[in-house]
């Protein structure tokens, strides 16, 4: 009797778990990798394109921060459905909507969804007149394209592509209301009349976005949130703070070692040169991947939480730039203490306070030692404009590194440099803060 009771009782037990458990089948989806088990180097190809075609049409520093930004939203929403933990950033980025979901009866590649979202995005940021661009966006998406039908069945790499061309579609709509196509007709007169107020320092030279600080941000509730005012005050007195901060500008141009040389060139990252300040980090960033062999869900995490601290950089630095409108150091020492003396960097044609690169180098180090940890790293980005290669012992050196750069160079007060890294400081923690991927840590 208690042996047909035992018998009974590991049956019913058998019968339930059979009936609340999932079906034993596999879809098509099941039997292919998710993003946490892929290769990252769809994103590292894209994302030295977009350096490489920022860098060949010239584009500024702010306007290459917003295409950088949105090039690590669209890494990152397109491949969600690929991460079972993941978060949207929709209802976290400001205005970013719902995106649209896959077909559940479909499969899907994930590196193809970004071949498709990446292409399309890109596509959409740059001008049809843009021919070069626009052929070297075409040919990537096709030998990719080309490359994943030889690794997996076709139909599953023509969904993938299609299902990325409609993330993309949704975000090329948010990108068309940030507020950029206004601020293109918009004209700003140079103030005058004030001996503190930013002058041209070449002839011919034209203010750089002086609107900038009206562009939409992206993880910021508005563009001067974590703006650090001026707290030196414009004085033109021998002695002075202010006289004294140029006085700093000009004997440290004045006696530069090789080492401090080195330093300011590899960080001078010039538009239309290089793919500009940011540009920068997101080559950094293309160095961290292998550092840390990070695969698709993590990489697709790095650019996208990195790429709201770049945008909202030059959003945030901007917007103050322009209202404190301070004059460069060249201008007030040619005034004041040195009628001939040159900087050993010429002087970007936009105000002085902040130092952008301080802000923006400030945040991206935030953020990713927020993700990863303390990381010692060499970074080798230099080579491609023959400027070598450096060595850090985390994120934070790095950025330490780059904005005394700008000290080097002589284009910066000291003021601007420490208040700009506390800027980027808090524009990088906002986004660790308030924008969340998924319930653990970030960066695991």
């Amino acid at each position: 009797m208690k042996s047909n009771l035992k018998v009974l009782t590991t049956l019913s037990l058998l019968l339930y778990v059979f009936a609340f458990s999932k079906p034993f089948t596999t879809t098509a989806q099941d039997s292919l990798p998710l993003a946490a088990d892929l290769e990252p180097t769809i994103l590292v190809k894209w994302m030295q394109l977009l350096y490489d075609r920022i860098e060949a049409e010239k584009i500024s520093a702010p306007a290459a921060s917003r295409l950088y930004a949105y090039a690590g939203v669209t890494a990152y929403q397109s491949i969600l459905p690929g991460m079972p933990d993941g978060i949207s950033m929709s209802g976290q980025v400001t205005a970013l909507p719902d995106m649209p979901w896959i077909d559940e009866e479909k499969s899907y590649d994930w590196i193809s969804v970004e071949n498709g979202a990446l292409s399309t995005v890109f596509a959409g940021l740059f001008p049809e007149t843009a021919a070069d661009t626009q052929n070297a966006i075409t040919a990537l998406r096709d030998a990719e394209a080309k490359a994943r039908i030889g690794a997996l069945d076709e139909q599953t790499v023509e969904d993938s592509l299609a299902y990325g061309e409609e993330v993309a579609a949704v975000i090329l709509e948010w990108v068309a209301s940030d507020n950029f196509a206004e601020t293109r007709t918009m004209t700003w007169d140079i103030p005058a009349g004030d001996p503190s107020l930013w002058v041209i320092t070449a002839e011919g030279m034209k203010p750089v976005e002086p609107f900038w600080g009206q562009i939409r941000p992206f993880a910021l509730y508005s563009a001067d949130a974590c703006a650090v005012q001026p707290n030196l005050t414009f004085e033109e007195t021998d002695g002075s703070s202010f006289y004294l901060q140029a006085l700093e500008v000009k004997e440290t141009g004045d006696n530069l070692t090789n080492e401090q040389k080195d330093i300011a060139r590899f960080w001078v990252d010039t538009p239309g040169e290089t793919g500009t300040p940011a540009g920068h980090w997101i080559l950094i960033e293309n160095q961290v991947i292998d550092i840390l062999d990070l695969k698709l869900e993590r990489a697709s995490m790095m650019y996208g939480l990195v790429g709201l601290a770049l945008g909202d950089s030059f959003i945030s630095a901007w917007s103050l730039k322009y209202q404190v409108n301070l004059l460069r150091p060249v201008t007030y020492i040619q005034n004041y203490i040195d009628k001939n003396w040159k900087p050993f960097i010429a002087s970007p044609g936009f105000p002085e306070y902040p130092s952008g690169h301080s802000v923006v180098s400030e945040a991206a180090a935030e953020v990713l030692t927020g993700m990863f940890g303390t990381v010692a790293f060499t970074d080798r980005s230099g080579r491609k404009h023959n400027l070598g290669e450096r060595s850090f012992t985390s994120f934070e050196a790095a950025a330490t590194e780059a904005a005394i750069s700008r000290l080097y160079g002589g284009i910066h007060y000291r003021a601007a440099i420490e208040n700009g890294m506390r800027q980027g400081r808090c524009i990088g923690r906002n986004v660790l803060d308030y924008i969340t991927l998924r319930s653990q840590p970030q960066g695991e």
